[in-house]
């Protein structure tokens, strides 16, 4: 069995940003599909858009410069 690893939407994507943006996280991995919708929020959060599973994987685990 063949998976692609595929990142999608959900539904109401602004208002579950903006829900954790309300906690206090500062990251938020979105798929790539979503970061139009998102920019205009201008949150307090830093939106990092991802393709596919390899990508969430190297966004997340890569080391702070």
């Amino acid at each position: 069995m063949f998976l692609s690893f595929l990142l999608f939407k959900v539904p109401r994507m602004d208002k579950r940003v903006m829900a954790i943006a309300k906690l206090g996280y500062r990251k938020c991995v979105v798929p790539k599909t979503s970061e139009k919708l998102l920019k205009p929020l201008d949150l307090d959060i830093q939106i990092l858009p991802c393709n596919n599973l390899k990508e969430f994987i190297n966004t997340v685990f890569r080391p702070e410069v």
